[in-house]
């Protein structure tokens, strides 16, 4: 998946999640840290482990951008 596709989903992701709290969409850190504490919740009740999911997501951030982070 190239980065512009994945800038993408994530920016679609943030004013999906705006839109089911019933916000406007938003894209700063406030954001963000929303949508992760979402996620956080969600993975919880769906018994997942978000810690494992987020190691995984930043190695497959630092293969995509060649170690760099």
């Amino acid at each position: 998946m190239t980065q512009l596709i994945r800038i993408e989903a994530a920016r679609a992701a943030l004013a999906r999640a705006a839109w089911a709290r019933g916000q406007s969409p938003a894209y700063g850190e406030d954001a963000i840290i929303d949508l992760l504490a979402d996620i956080r919740q969600w993975c919880a009740a769906a018994e997942l482990d978000f810690s494992r999911c987020n190691h995984i997501a930043w190695v497959v951030y630092q293969d995509e951008n060649g170690g760099a982070a």
